[in-house]
């Protein structure tokens, strides 16, 4: 486990339903478990509340029209020295989540959100627990976990994005 030499202190944000300061565990898994998108509420984010802090965020939830939960999970880790200072605003990754494969080819979907869609590979469907897995591990240690694979979309956030309406 890679502890931190000091305790961090974040915001949960959730569509709809606003700030929470310095959540805990418990604030984090109601905030997960709530994502539903025909509710309003298709989006989390845990971040540091510093500027330019490092979060998770996710999209989804059931699906309107099959009702399967399906998530698409991010992270962005700013590059840092050895004080746990950014390098620069500008100096980060910007990661997706995806289950591991076999090195087989993967597929286009799309997760739908409140209004929106995001755009991800088959295997960056991710389950609740997946999600929830990635939120604790970012609340303990602002870390990645080691299951998943994790590939860069940095190029899609800063042309575009990948949400669009609907």
């Amino acid at each position: 486990m890679n502890e931190l030499p000091f305790r961090l202190e974040f915001v949960l944000t959730e569509e709809a339903g606003g700030d929470t300061v310095d959540p805990d565990l418990v604030d984090i898994l109601v905030a997960l478990v709530a994502l539903d998108p025909s509710e309003g509420a298709g989006f989390a984010c845990l971040a540091e509340a510093i500027d330019f802090g490092d979060y998770v965020q996710v999209a989804g939830g059931p699906d309107p029209d099959t009702g399967e939960a399906r998530y698409c999970g991010e992270r962005r880790m700013h590059d840092r020295m050895s004080d746990d200072s950014i390098v620069s605003p500008d100096s980060y990754s910007h990661l997706v989540a995806g289950v591991k494969t076999d090195g087989s080819p993967v597929g286009e979907t799309m997760i739908k959100t409140n209004g929106f869609k995001v755009d991800c590979r088959t295997n960056e469907v991710l389950t609740l627990s997946d999600v929830i897995t990635i939120f604790v591990t970012f609340l303990e240690r602002r870390s990645l976990p080691e299951e998943y694979q994790w590939r860069s979309n940095r190029s899609e956030v800063d042309s575009v994005g990948t949400l669009t309406r609907q």
